[in-house]
């Protein structure tokens, strides 16, 4: 599948999400929800690589983006302050979100799924907890949580549906493309989420360097000699690899 065609693929998926959660009062107070693209690919990368692709992957994908897209709007409203009617509102669009992610699978009767996903979810929050709370974690387990957080519905996903050899792939590109837009804010005096909550990172900004370096070149070794993705889909998860990387030095520059 060559890139253009995936890119109308992502629209596609896209839209059909949006589909799922068309809700005037929540569109006018919170916006349509947080799809992250990336995320999105990654998520596809076995159709994009000419797996079999029936009408169960597309909805569990799309269930799986809903739950990103639920988890990314509670984290969207201020700590201790969810009083406006805007911040009342961004917690319904998660839970609203939610429950949509487990409508789709239940009218797939996909039982088996949801349970593995709702597992999931809560692992996802107890990790997310390690970025909030005041007990020291080591570095290396607050890298692995970060990691956890950002792959593991879609790692559930592929498990599912016996995609087994994707989910390295997977997670180590989510795991290093979000350190790297981590690094690239945190630098540029922001408060990203991961850095931002955690003193342990704010205190080891080179060991966070040296872990996206450390990332960054096992993975490209293991995308160009991968005897399982096709040639053109590597250069694209190459590109992708490489993109934060890019943007962060035209900026500097």
């Amino acid at each position: 599948m060559n890139e253009a065609l995936i890119k109308q693929h992502i629209k596609q998926y896209k839209d059909a999400i949006l589909k799922q959660v068309l809700q005037s009062t929540l569109l006018k107070y919170t916006g349509a929800p947080v799809i992250d693209e990336e995320r999105l690919f990654f998520t596809l990368l076995p159709l994009f690589n000419g797996e079999e692709w029936e009408d169960s992957q597309r909805n569990s994908a799309i269930a799986v983006t809903l739950i990103f897209s639920a988890l990314a709007a509670h984290d969207l409203v201020k700590e201790m302050n969810a009083t406006t009617k805007e911040q009342q509102l961004q917690v319904l669009a998660g839970d609203y979100y939610s429950g949509k992610y487990y409508q789709l699978l239940a009218s797939d009767k996909q039982l088996v799924l949801i349970q593995q996903l709702s597992d999931g979810i809560a692992t996802i929050s107890e990790h997310k907890t390690r970025f909030y709370d005041r007990k020291l974690y080591s570095f290396e387990h607050l890298i692995q949580s970060i990691q956890l957080i950002e792959s593991k519905s879609i790692e559930q996903f592929f498990e599912h549906y016996s995609f087994h050899e994707y989910v390295f792939f997977m997670k180590e590109s989510l795991l290093l493309i979000s350190l790297k837009k981590e690094l690239a804010a945190y630098g540029q005096g922001n408060d990203p989420f991961y850095i931002s909550k955690s003193s342990q990172l704010q205190a080891n900004i080179n060991l966070l360097k040296a872990e996206i370096k450390k990332v960054e070149s096992l993975l490209i070794d293991e995308v160009k000699n991968s005897e399982l993705l096709q040639d053109h889909l590597k250069s694209i998860i190459l590109e992708k690899l490489m993109k934060c990387t890019l943007v962060q030095q035209l900026r500097e520059g």
